[in-house]
C-alpha cells in the first residue's frame, strides 16, 4: 500500500487549531512539524510549517475541515 500524500499546514496556529478540531470530533490524527532544534526551532521548509497525518477513511472529512479554516480567514487553497 503506498501512503497518502501528507496534508500540509502553514503555520503553527493552523496546525494548533486543526489539532483542537480533530480531537474534538474525535478524528485520530498526527501532526508533525518541520522544526529543527539545532536550529531554534526555525523551519526547514520553505513550503509548509508541517503536516497532518490520518488514516484515509478521514482524510476528506480532515481536507473538509482544514478547507474551512482557511476559507473562515480569507486563504484559499
Amino acid at each position: 500500500m503506498i501512503p497518502e500524500e501528507p496534508i500540509f499546514l502553514e503555520n503553527a496556529v493552523e496546525a494548533n487549531l486543526l489539532h483542537a478540531l480533530l480531537e474534538e470530533a474525535g478524528i485520530p490524527h498526527y501532526v508533525k512539524a518541520y522544526t529543527d532544534p539545532s536550529r531554534n526551532g526555525i523551519w526547514t521548509f520553505k513550503a509548509a510549517w508541517g503536516h497532518v497525518e490520518c488514516a484515509a477513511e478521514h482524510r476528506k472529512t480532515v481536507e473538509c475541515i482544514l478547507a474551512d479554516m482557511r476559507a473562515s480567514r480569507g486563504v484559499r487553497d
